[in-house]
């Protein structure tokens, strides 16, 4: 059976009787299967201790060590009694069977209550996983350590390293479902056996870890990535500014999101990272409740804007256009007539300018109320070329084409041009039998590299669909809303370039008259 098949058949049945869990409980595996941590956030009573303990039937003959943290602990309570036997020898070691370094499955509940003995020693255990007991250091069969609480770590207290070894937090809620809830308020509580069929061996567990550090991880991968830490620079430089809690990413754990999304890969039967393992790494950044929207939008616009590895930049195309249709246009122009020029200040007010001045000096007159001018006499405000001076006047309408008729003092009338430029019109004049070839050649090479892109851009959602909407742990309305909608918009914006291409080709050769080249 193939590895996808498998866990999610073991999914299936580690969800049994656990309701509204389902992403909880595959993270905590894909978790573990990458040999990385959890921590999840919630009040008491949302089955966070029944998550880790059915973690446990998910590998063969697990050893689970479960403890609820307090200020008193201390580290005889975790990680064994020191031996008796062995300080006669003069030895300090401790008895670790039954204690956290022999397990394979940990769940450790108000973690952050531990004390600094404690915290020191997991440190160790959770990024080497090793427990250093007397004179030698015993290698942890530990395979998921899995933490909650109902708060955070406390600022300030020293607990910044240790919170940085949980890669994946999670926030667990109550049961929403109505359906859901009463289920689960009368279900036997004798739900499993001591074994499940399926459940994942020592030498598989070994041999997964070598596999997906053979999972391939792409240069577009790596571009979300990097858009995704750009985004959270530019947050923490803001937080800096506001004096805020720096909003922290270790280079650490982008090493760990980087297994961990290897891992998903390999779980999903590929051989190498895509798209869709990318949104785990909402999961793997926040440090603060109030930064998981942020979180969130920061990865899926990464993965919408960045993420399809496709060459559909269409910069180079649109520049071959607009050169080809300024260079059709000018050989199919035609000068119909002229208008009045127009000028513009700085605040975007259009103006026509006077061939000769009014009283001398002024020349730029309001185009807004040249339009409007009527037979009878209106005020208006006429300018210097530098703005810097103007003057009153009256205006009326000129039967003179691109004429006014300016006074001063409403009573001696005189008549003045306004500059013009031609009225250019294209498709107006038949091109060359040579031009129109030139252009027929040069708009099928165009739409036949716009159809290519269109083509590779379907055959590539085509071909990872199927692995998009079928990953174990991520939600398929993902790819839907952020890969999807990519592809769509991309096949929409060459639809569009090639309408306009053909609109362009469909005006030169309707005017086009070979009798006449």
């Amino acid at each position: 059976m193939a590895v996808k098949e498998r866990i999610k058949a073991l999914l299936g049945k580690l969800n049994t009787g656990i309701y509204e869990k389902e992403e909880v409980m595959a993270l905590a595996l894909l978790s573990s299967i990458a040999g990385e941590s959890i921590f999840l956030l919630g009040p008491p009573g949302m089955a966070k201790s029944l998550i880790a303990r059915r973690l446990k039937y998910a590998y063969k003959d697990a050893k689970v060590f479960e403890y609820l943290m307090s200020r008193f602990s201390t580290p005889d309570e975790i990680f064994g009694p020191v031996a008796i036997s062995k300080l006669k020898e003069d030895k300090y070691e401790r008895i670790v069977q039954n204690y956290l370094p022999s397990a394979d499955v940990v769940f450790l509940d108000e973690i952050w209550k531990a004390g600094p003995s404690i915290q020191n020693a997991l440190l160790t255990i959770l990024n080497e996983k090793i427990f250093r007991n007397g004179e030698k250091e015993i290698k942890v069969p530990m395979k998921a350590l899995i933490s909650a609480s109902n708060e955070l770590p406390a600022k300030d207290q020293g607990l910044e390293a240790l919170w940085d070894r949980f890669l994946v937090r999670l926030i667990v809620g109550g049961i929403k479902d109505q359906k859901n809830f009463n289920e689960m308020i009368t279900m036997s509580q004798n739900l499993f056996d001591e074994k499940i069929d399926g459940s994942i061996e020592n030498n598989e567990y070994g041999e997964w870890s070598k596999k997906i550090d053979q999972i391939a991880v792409l240069d577009n991968i790596f571009d979300v990535i990097d858009v995704i830490r750009k985004k959270i620079e530019g947050q923490k430089d803001k937080e800096e500014e506001n004096k805020k809690h720096i909003w922290y990413v270790s280079d650490r754990r982008w090493r760990k999101i980087v297994r961990l999304m290897r891992a998903s890969a390999f779980i999903n039967d590929r051989t190498e990272v895509d798209l869709m393992d990318c949104f785990l790494i909402k999961h793997c950044v926040w440090n603060e409740e109030s930064q998981i929207q942020t979180v969130s939008e920061f990865v899926n616009e990464a993965i919408r804007d960045y993420g399809p590895n496709l060459d559909m930049n269409l910069h180079t195309e649109r520049e071959e256009f607009n050169k080809l249709k300024a260079e059709i246009e000018k050989n199919t122009s035609k000068e119909v007539g002229d208008k009045p020029k127009v000028y513009t200040d700085g605040n975007k007010i259009n103006y026509y300018r006077l061939k000769q001045p009014f009283s001398n000096t002024y020349y730029l007159i309001e185009s807004a109320i040249v339009d409007k001018i009527t037979e009878s006499s209106t005020s208006a405000t006429i300018f210097t070329d530098s703005f810097a001076e103007n003057t009153s006047c009256y205006i009326t309408k000129n039967d003179e084409k691109n004429g006014i008729t300016l006074s001063r003092n409403n009573s001696s009338w005189q008549t003045y041009q306004l500059e013009t430029e031609p009225i250019i019109k294209p498709y107006k004049k038949s091109p060359t039998r040579g031009d129109c070839q030139i252009w027929n050649d040069e708009t099928r090479r165009l739409l036949s590299v716009l159809d290519e892109k269109k083509t590779e851009t379907s055959r590539f959602w085509d071909t990872f669909s199927k692995s998009f909407y079928e990953n174990i742990f991520v939600n398929r309305s993902n790819a839907d809303d952020y890969i999807k909608s990519k592809i769509d918009a991309v096949v929409k914006e060459i639809d569009n370039f090639m309408i306009n291409i053909n609109v362009i080709c469909k005006n030169y050769r309707d005017i086009y008259k070979p009798n006449e080249s």
